[in-house]
């Protein structure tokens, strides 16, 4: 079970799985507007709503209280779905997705669940190996993303991107050393989108695999931006129609 702590992951769970969200422990009779539509939901499917003050075991110092919030819930993780489902796109339909290696900071995962959702990303794949878990703080930082994109977790990210191409999905791999910026990426077809990891990037045969390397030019003096910052710019500029 996850202990989700953000109103709006927990209400995304509430509109797309409710059998999955256990009870609501609210910190007090007034935690505040963002929880109302939390209430209010929970209640319409009969999900109990509890109110306590914080436990003072859990709330040491300043910092843990903000941490815990005004609330929580107990809710069952989201699924990934079979690598099969993700490619669904009505026909005519131009898609956009995302394929991550290794990405092992919880807080990158839940902030870029959070640009899927925000982007219309249809789907994203996760290595299983040497990367973070859609646990709790990355649902809660994905702020409902975890709740509105679907996911798969594999083993060989290679083979999966062979998959992808074979369900006519184009794979374009980011790479600050690629001499082709993204800005020249023709997006009148599918694409998915690699990150890769925060450290060291994409690996060599995840590289190899993609039918188009590309780099985000800098425009100004700073050289380089986290994953999170990076995905932000790159879908920006692939859901912009050309």
């Amino acid at each position: 079970m996850l202990e989700l702590r953000n109103p709006h992951s927990i209400l995304a769970a509430l509109q797309v799985r409710p059998k999955a969200v256990k009870q609501i422990h609210l910190h007090s009779d007034n935690p505040g507007e963002a929880w109302e539509p939390v209430i209010e939901t929970a209640q319409k499917h009969r999900i109990p709503v509890r109110v306590g003050a914080v436990d003072p075991r859990t709330a040491r110092s300043g910092r843990d209280t903000e941490r815990v919030g005004a609330g929580s819930a107990t809710v069952e993780p989201p699924s990934p779905l079979p690598l099969e489902k993700l490619w669904n796109v009505a026909e005519g339909e131009r898609g956009l997705w995302l394929a991550l290696d290794q990405i092992q900071d919880p807080q990158n995962l839940g902030a870029l669940f959070r640009l899927a959702g925000f982007f219309g990303v249809k789907g994203i794949v996760l290595t299983k190996d040497r990367s973070a878990s859609v646990n709790a703080t990355v649902c809660d930082i994905s702020a409902g993303g975890a709740e509105h994109v679907p996911f798969a977790v594999v083993a060989n990210l290679a083979q999966a991107m062979e998959k992808a191409q074979e369900n006519q999905v184009w794979v374009l791999g980011t790479c600050e050393r690629a001499e082709s910026s993204i800005y020249t990426v023709h997006r009148d077809r599918n694409w998915m989108l690699v990150l890769g990891n925060e450290g060291t990037g994409l690996r060599r045969l995840t590289r190899d695999r993609c039918d188009q390397l590309v780099s985000l030019p800098p425009q100004g003096p700073v050289p380089s931006l986290n994953v999170a910052t990076a995905a932000a710019a790159c879908l920006a500029v692939m859901s912009t129609p050309r």
